[in-house]
């Protein structure tokens, strides 16, 4: 393509990209109407400014009508406090406009990126949708505060500066704006330039968020293996392109302003030398001169701004162009399908299923089995055999590519996935808490969850007393990631939160590998207890806690090994009991 056609293709993208940003504040639609009034109020104000002031030199100190001077500067004292309080709601309803739009955009992009798949995240650092989602939107509110409504005010008022300056006198206007073409010229050239750059700028400005999201959530590692020297040097690099892209913006910034206050000079000069010619040729009086240099910086004034504006604009076009690219993709959205699981009797089967996390890796390979409603079915393994993959595919955390994965009888992929997630409940090796009371977390603010069923469900785990004796109890402000309760609690609560939303598929995925014997009895009890009528698919490289089981399905390369349950698998004397007998040699 070339680059003129490119060059047309982009103009295209932008223009498209403004429309959908403008669409965005329909709601605003009265507001904005409001401003642009005001803004048209506020720029005829200014513009015609000057010209008071031409009439009070010429009219009344010139011309010795000193009976109207006390007029004449409360008329000029009213124009400028009325002035100043339609700039005031001016900027404030655009700002409030701004806030709108940005609420509802931030909305926007939270929303979809709650609907996206696993596999989005997987390889999108979570520093990038950090600022795709507060620093990229943020952008974007200048365009509405100080861009496209602003800019119109702007050419409002050149345009009256330009009237009123023809009517005072045509030869000494065509001889001030002779320097005009060179300033759009270098408008045009520091708003191409700016473009670029500040597209450079977001880049690093998402690089060095995402590296300091990683780095300071793995903090624990980097100081573990005295890796600070190694991350600090990376983080130099990072952070030094992004001082260098600043410093590109900041070069157009240092040219084109000085280029503009060169051009209003020699402007001014323009007006002095000829314009004090004309006066002592009495064709044109001190009034009109004094006029003339107050309109001149005015008019350039807002010539310089909107090139700052079109920047303004600019940068929240680029940042728009990242947000939609975010907003349109729906390659990566979860799907789901219409049919509601209000309840599930809770049969699983897997047949013939194909899996890979990677195109053609397949960690799943043409397995099938089944799960009775109401039995418990333990997945053990290598690392690496499939079993967290099976979890994944359950609660459809990840789509298989080939088979059929169907519950009670039908497709997984026709289940509504939000209530299909409703009826399953998934116990995580790696616990989850959010900063907040250990009763938001049990909840996850499920209203139809109350506090006395929540408490019988830890009396019977065994683990009220440990929540109990925690200062403020189930109101005890839980720390970031759950920081500040051992691994074991925290274990214990996510067992907790599951049971209390009462499902009727319940997964464990190594729910006791970090709990100690005693705490381990116990929810073994329990688990008896609340797994009974409930199908069960449970997860554990500790195999003294399957025993009791169902089935026992063990997993190599994503394919069954063999498969019954601990009694048969002992007597058969093949792959689980060769696990088994490990981890009892292990154990003792």
């Amino acid at each position: 393509m070339s680059r003129e056609r490119k060059s047309k293709v982009r103009k295209t993208n932008q223009w498209a990209m403004l429309v959908r940003l403008m669409q965005m504040a329909k709601e605003q639609k009265t507001g904005i109407i409001i401003a642009v009034l005001l803004t048209v109020l506020q720029s005829l104000f200014t513009a015609l400014q000057p010209y008071l002031y031409k009439i009070i030199i010429d009219e009344v100190i010139i011309a010795e009508q000193f009976q109207w001077l006390a007029l004449a500067c409360s008329v000029l004292l009213g124009w400028l406090l009325l002035q100043a309080v339609l700039g005031f709601y001016n900027s404030y309803l655009s700002a409030v406009i701004a806030q709108g739009v940005i609420l509802k955009l931030r909305q926007y992009v939270y929303e979809h990126l709650t609907k996206l798949k696993l596999r989005f995240f997987d390889k999108t650092p979570v520093g990038t949708a950090v600022t795709r989602s507060i620093s990229d939107i943020q952008t974007i509110t200048d365009l509405f505060a100080s861009g496209v409504i602003t800019i119109l005010g702007d050419i409002i008022q050149i345009v009256a500066i330009l009237a009123c300056m023809f009517y005072i006198n045509v030869k000494l206007t065509f001889l001030t704006i002779t320097v005009v073409p060179l300033l759009i010229y270098s408008a045009n050239v520091f708003r191409k330039g700016i473009r670029d750059t500040f597209q450079e700028v977001r880049n690093q400005v998402s690089n060095l968020n995402a590296f300091l999201q990683e780095r300071i959530t793995g903090m624990q590692i980097v100081q573990l293996f005295n890796q600070q020297k190694r991350e600090y040097d990376k983080f130099q690099t990072i952070n030094r392109k992004h001082r260098d892209a600043n410093i590109k913006s900041v070069l157009y910034y240092s040219v084109f302003f000085p280029v503009v206050e060169i051009l209003v000079a020699l402007s001014f000069a323009i007006i002095i030398s000829y314009g004090s010619l004309l006066m002592f040729e009495s064709k044109l009086k001190l009034g009109e001169v004094t006029a003339f240099i107050m309109f001149v910086n005015l008019f350039f004034r807002p010539i310089r701004a909107i090139a700052d504006r079109f920047n303004n604009i600019q940068m929240g076009i680029v940042a728009a162009e990242r947000i939609f690219e975010l907003l349109d993709d729906k390659d990566n959205v979860e799907p789901t399908g219409n049919k509601i699981a209000p309840k599930l009797n809770g049969h699983i089967q897997f047949d013939r299923v194909w899996f890979a996390y990677n195109e053609n890796d397949w960690i799943i390979k043409e397995l099938s089995f089944e799960v009775k409603p109401g039995k418990s079915l333990a997945l053990v393994g290598a690392t690496g055999s499939g079993k967290t993959s099976i979890a994944n595919l359950i609660t459809q955390l990840y789509q298989h590519q080939k088979g059929d994965i169907k519950i009670d009888g039908t497709d997984i992929r026709e289940y509504d996935i939000a209530s299909l997630r409703h009826r399953i409940a998934f116990v995580l090796q790696d616990v989850f808490l959010f900063s907040g009371s250990i009763h938001s977390n049990l909840t996850l603010k499920n209203e139809s969850i109350d506090l006395d069923n929540i408490k019988d469900v830890a009396q019977r785990m065994g683990a009220f007393e440990f929540i109990n004796a925690l200062p403020g109890g189930f109101d005890y402000h839980v720390q970031e990631r759950g920081l500040s309760l051992s691994q074991g609690q925290r274990q214990l609560i996510s067992f907790i939160r599951a049971i209390a939303a009462n499902p009727d598929i319940i997964v464990l995925d190594e729910a006791t590998s970090a709990i100690d014997s005693q705490t381990e009895h116990l929810i073994q009890k329990a688990i008896e207890i609340l797994l009974h009528n409930r199908t069960a698919v449970v997860i554990a490289h500790r195999l003294s806690t399957i025993k009791h089981c169902d089935e026992i399905m063990v997993l190599e390369h994503g394919s069954i090994k063999e498969i019954g349950n601990h009694k048969s698998l002992m007597e058969s004397k093949g792959a689980y009991f060769d696990l088994y007998q490990t981890q009892l040699e292990s154990a003792q």
